[in-house]
């Protein structure tokens, strides 16, 4: 009897021993299955990474190239004004905002003289009718 149960308990050791064997084959292929998806996420960040570089990178040049852009358009166009309307209504970029000069006007009224108010303008860009 006493022999009877050593062998059983051999079995049993040997069975646990096998199981614990293959529980540990099992964690080994799990741990290097979840190290190969870990170096693909890694190298698919890294890639993520280099894109994101690249359209910042060219988003920044076109900004730039449309403010460049911009900055010779004023400029022409201010150069432009001089030369053919000297004294007229002129069209100046300062820092990205577009400034209207103010313009008097080079006549006199005659208080006396019958003025028509519906059509008349001032420099405000309002316009006056009689009250």
């Amino acid at each position: 009897m006493m022999e009877q149960k050593m062998k059983e308990e051999q079995e049993r050791r040997k069975k646990k021993e096998m199981e614990e064997r293959m529980s540990l084959e099992e964690t080994k292929e799990q741990i290097l299955k979840l190290q190969e998806k870990l170096q693909a996420l890694q190298e698919e960040k890294h890639q993520l990474f280099l894109q994101l570089k690249k359209v910042l990178h060219e988003e920044e040049k076109r900004r730039r190239k449309e403010q460049s852009d911009m900055t010779t358009l004023a400029a022409a166009a201010y150069q432009q004004g001089m030369a053919v309307h000297a004294g007229t209504h002129i069209l100046n970029m300062q820092g990205g905002y577009l400034v209207f000069p103010k313009i008097r006007p080079k006549w006199k009224i005659n208080p006396k003289q019958k003025i028509n108010p519906s059509i008349m303008v001032f420099s405000s860009g309002h316009f006056r009718g009689r009250a």
